[in-house]
């Protein structure tokens, strides 16, 4: 696994049963807040940074809901819900930049705008689930 890229998605939900996605500034695509562990970063603590740095919010309560391995690009995909969070979305802090919004948004009418095709999305096939 030494060669492998392990990368968190955190899976955030509102009363409306929306998600909070952010619309990425290269390619207009929608996405979850997500990302790259950083060496010897705890999954955990992964998922607490990534949620900060694109969102500006605080993570509160994080459960780690679902562990998914893709074997062809040898990455390692963590899911979190994050069903508790402090403070205002504030773009500004993210080092890469890489959201022009971040909001909450029905994933079925954003479908076709999604960054990560359907059949390859843990966060909503776990969403659609559950």
């Amino acid at each position: 696994m030494k060669n492998d890229r392990r990368v968190v998605v955190c899976l955030v939900e509102d009363d409306n049963g929306d998600l909070l996605y952010g619309k990425r500034n290269d390619t207009k695509k929608y996405c979850l807040p997500a990302g790259r562990l950083k060496i010897k970063e705890s999954p955990i603590e992964g998922a607490c940074r990534e949620f900060r740095e694109e969102t500006g919010l605080e993570a509160q309560k994080v459960e780690l809901v679902k562990i998914e391995y893709i074997s062809k690009k040898r990455l390692m995909i963590y899911l979190f819900k994050i069903t508790d969070y402090t403070g205002d979305i504030d773009l500004s802090q993210d080092p890469d930049k890489e959201f022009s919004v971040v909001e909450f948004r029905n994933p079925m009418d954003i479908i076709d705008e999604m960054k990560v095709p359907l059949k390859e999305d843990i966060a909503l096939r776990y969403y659609s689930e559950n």
